[in-house]
């Protein structure tokens, strides 16, 4: 598990219409990790993790701008996945390290390879 930020999850890639579903809406603090059943994000305060299962994804990619909020310049990791006919990409701050954001990125993109 790593500490990190959730920033919300846009739909089609616009910052003003974000996903809602169980788990997504609010934005906050909290532990991120990836497991069996794919990347999880448990926000402070919660007992229900958001989940993106592995089949969902489509890319990782970085950036420096997400959901209508900037990071300071420092990396957000994004996650853009496929759900319920819902294009969506989620977004986390997890580290300011680039180098260390493009591996965990790197890394999604490699278990997502078909």
């Amino acid at each position: 598990m790593k500490a990190g930020n959730y920033f919300g999850t846009e739909i089609d890639e616009k910052w003003w219409r974000r996903y809602r579903g169980p788990a997504f809406f609010a934005r906050g603090n909290g532990e991120f990790w990836m497991d069996e059943h794919g990347v999880q994000f448990r926000k402070q305060l919660t007992k229900t993790p958001l989940l993106i299962q592995w089949e969902e994804i489509t890319d990782a990619s970085l950036g420096k701008w997400h959901a209508g909020r900037w990071n300071g310049g420092h990396p957000i990791l994004l996650v853009t996945f496929h759900r319920a006919g819902q294009n969506l990409q989620a977004g986390f701050s997890l580290s300011k390290d680039w180098e260390e954001m493009e591996k965990l990125a790197s890394d999604l993109r490699k278990r997502t390879q078909p």
